[in-house]
């Protein structure tokens, strides 16, 4: 990350708006959150179509009033309840995996892909590929994997995502007739239920459009498998990472563990919530210093200005590329004094980790609270440290989180 940050730190002083032919840069927080809140303006179905090829999900979907409602549906089937949901069980595993390790742990393989495997099967309705959290871990990574850096047309990258695509693909469509065919005729959903069971219950109901259907359910499940469960996994390796990265914060962050056990056995639940949202500024700093999507991409389908009203104001032709980086954004002083501190206190609206505007991650209360539960589990351990040599070093496959090993 330090090569963009010196990039963008440049631009932000000589050029904060640089348009180099068709490419334009935004460097500073106003125009990046700028960018990200201009829906039709600035549009993301071409670049990140090539990245899901198993079907059109939120992300590709341009038109705004068409945006709007998938977004609705797959809000109707989220439920007040589940951030404890999530919660739960990503602190269950977290404690079961943890007992089993002896004194190290790596925190890809051993912990978060474990975790997410788990948030798959039981809040997603989602359970793992042929019994094997291993084999869904991986295919999860695949997928996405291929949202972030879609490899080379043959490469050996190539065909093993299309294989994990075919084998999720047939999976969901098995999950999915299983679900059909235990609520035909229609039932009350299990109070325990899932996302998957939520979204085949909204089918045929009288408010719900024709094109809402068991296909717009298995690429929009496939989507959330790549998007809000193994994009989690690198989040919180680059997290940790930092924690480690910046020393006497561990210990910080290791008294805010202690002390939010502490409140949860005393039954103190608003002590605890606060604690909890301590742990999150925590885990927003960490990640400022390298998010999960440091470089955010949008095309200008017409010609239009960005900055209106400004000196830096420039007109944007058609077909131009923006990038708008969240790293730069979270690294200009404008909005973050002192960037190069680590500082947990920070105002959370400040940070754009999630993106920001009408496209802001849907998964984002996943991701928080699956982060929250490692970040507690982990930091709760004494004396943790990187393990020596490589092995304390996030290692990647392609784009995706592959190894950090720590000690305790």
């Amino acid at each position: 990350m330090w090569f963009l940050k010196v990039l963008f730190g440049l631009l932000r002083l000589l050029r904060p708006v640089a348009i180099f032919k068709k490419i334009m840069i935004v460097t500073k927080a106003s125009e990046v959150r700028e960018v990200l809140e201009r829906f039709d303006d600035f549009t993301l179905g071409d670049s990140i179509a090539p990245g899901m090829p198993w079907g059109s999900f939120l992300m590709t979907v341009d038109w705004r009033n068409q945006h709007t409602r998938e977004r609705q549906l797959l809000q109707n089937a989220v439920h007040a309840g589940d951030v404890k949901k999530i919660s739960a069980i990503a602190a269950a595993r977290c404690r079961r995996q943890i007992a089993a390790a002896s004194g190290q742990i790596d925190v890809v393989a051993q912990l978060l892909e474990p975790v997410v495997v788990d948030i798959a099967a039981e809040y997603y309705g989602v359970s793992p590929l042929a019994g094997c959290e291993r084999r869904m871990a991986q295919a999860m990574g695949d997928l996405a994997g291929i949202i972030m850096v879609n490899p080379p047309v043959g490469s050996e990258p190539w065909f093993r995502s299309r294989d994990s695509i075919a084998n999720v693909t047939a999976h969901l469509l098995a999950e999915l007739s299983s679900k059909t065919s235990a609520l035909v005729p229609p039932v009350a959903a299990p109070p325990d239920d899932d996302l998957l069971t939520r979204l085949v219950q909204q089918l045929g109901g009288p408010d719900v459009p024709s094109w809402f259907d068991e296909d717009w359910i298995r690429r929009y499940m496939t989507g959330l498998l790549a998007t809000g469960a193994a994009t989690i996994v690198r989040a919180g390796a680059h997290a940790i990472d930092q924690m480690l990265a910046h020393p006497g914060v561990t210990e910080k962050a290791r008294v805010v563990a202690i002390e939010l056990d502490q409140a949860e056995q005393r039954g103190e639940q608003k002590r605890a919530d606060e604690l909890r949202c301590r742990l999150r500024h925590f885990l927003y700093e960490a990640l400022r210093f390298r998010p999960m999507l440091p470089l955010l991409l949008r095309d200008t389908p017409r010609e239009t200005v960005i900055a209106h009203g400004t000196k830096r104001a420039r007109i944007v032709p058609a077909g131009t590329r923006v990038m708008a980086p969240p790293l730069a954004a979270m690294f200009d002083p404008e909005e973050f004094a002192t960037p190069s501190s680590f500082d947990p206190s920070r105002p959370l609206e400040c940070y754009v980790l999630f993106g920001h505007g009408p496209r802001h991650c849907f998964g984002k209360y996943i991701a928080e609270a699956v982060l929250i539960e490692v970040f507690r589990s982990l930091f709760f351990l004494p004396n943790l440290a990187r393990a020596a040599g490589s092995k304390g070093r996030i290692a990647y496959i392609g784009p995706v989180a592959a190894e950090l090993v720590v000690t305790f």
